[in-house]
């Protein structure tokens, strides 16, 4: 089910960006990752957080899985949503809005499905607010260069936020499903709506897909016999079941490295919290939890690792 280090990172030169050097930095103190080595179709769903006021760290999440062993965990969800009445309407798991009674009630069994009938890894990459850019020296430099480096390539026109977020994510997920894939699978990327995908007047969710494709063939050896992509329908179906798991990875993520940072141990939120908390911290047979973190280091330079998240000790 799983596969042990080391991880393949030839492809990763010196030419690459900077990001991509960190990311090699911090998969290098990795143990293990998932083996799809036996599944056909490989799926990755992402979604974000950090963005509101008085976070520290964007958080970019993702739960890469082995999509081909999915039904029973569609099985086991709809069992839960029936007993809880959150079949019909279809409601959302959502980070933002842990507090909904039913919703409320339902989170432990929630969480203990993902962890029993997924097989894959949810993967976040955590990065310091106060790092502007992380493919140079500066923003100053960075994002002028990105703006016209996307658009001399026919990938849209970027502000230079945007352009910088769609690269965060597109070289995180690229090279993760480089590391965890083979020859010849389907990958489907699904994701919630946001600024990355949306369709503007200068450039669309099209582009937003040729540049993962570019990304992903920098970090891919081997080729997929397809690639697809998804975003969230009005519709609402298990694929947003696995969409709330990086949600809640994202969100807990930030408040966990916020509080260490800060050295305020004081986490907001109720029992649900503490709920989303544990289950972080708690190892899983079949899904790997994997946080990487983007600091600035006392030299000023940059620094990545992996932050080892373990269940605290609770008084009596």
């Amino acid at each position: 089910m799983r596969k042990n280090a080391p991880f393949d990172l030839s492809a990763i030169t010196a030419e690459y960006p900077y990001f991509s050097q960190l990311l090699a930095v911090a998969v290098g103190q990795l143990k293990e990752l998932p083996d799809f080595s036996d599944d056909e179709k490989i799926a990755v769903m992402s979604d974000f957080g950090g963005e509101h006021p008085g976070a520290h760290f964007n958080t970019y999440s993702f739960l890469i899985l082995a999509y081909n062993k999915v039904g029973p965990f569609m099985e086991q969800i709809e069992e839960l949503r029936k007993k809880h009445g959150l079949l019909k309407p279809y409601s959302e798991f959502a980070f933002k809005d842990l507090g909904y009674g039913p919703r409320s009630r339902a989170l432990p069994e929630f969480l203990r499905i993902v962890d029993n009938f997924i097989h894959g890894a949810v993967i976040t990459i955590a990065i310091d607010k106060q790092i502007d850019t992380v493919f140079g020296v500066s923003k100053k430099e960075a994002h002028p260069f990105i703006e016209k480096e996307l658009s001399t390539m026919g990938l849209g026109k970027w502000k230079g936020a945007a352009g910088e977020k769609v690269l965060r994510v597109c070289h995180s997920i690229a090279l993760f499903a480089a590391l965890t894939t083979r020859e010849n699978q389907r990958l489907l990327w699904y994701c919630d709506n946001d600024a990355i995908n949306e369709n503007a007047r200068d450039r669309g969710f099209a582009d937003t897909q040729q540049i993962f494709l570019r990304t992903l063939g920098m970090y891919s050896k081997h080729k997929f016999d397809l690639v697809g992509f998804g975003k969230s329908f009005d519709g609402k179906s298990h694929l947003d079941d696995l969409l709330s798991i990086p949600d809640f990875a994202a969100g807990v993520v930030q408040d966990l490295l916020k509080s260490h940072k800060t050295g305020d141990d004081n986490i907001p939120g109720g029992e649900e919290k503490i709920a989303l908390l544990n289950w972080m911290a708690t190892k899983s047979k079949f899904l790997s939890k994997i946080t990487i973190q983007i600091s600035r280091l006392a030299n000023g330079e940059l620094g990545s690792g992996v932050v080892d998240i373990t269940p605290a000790k609770q008084n009596s």
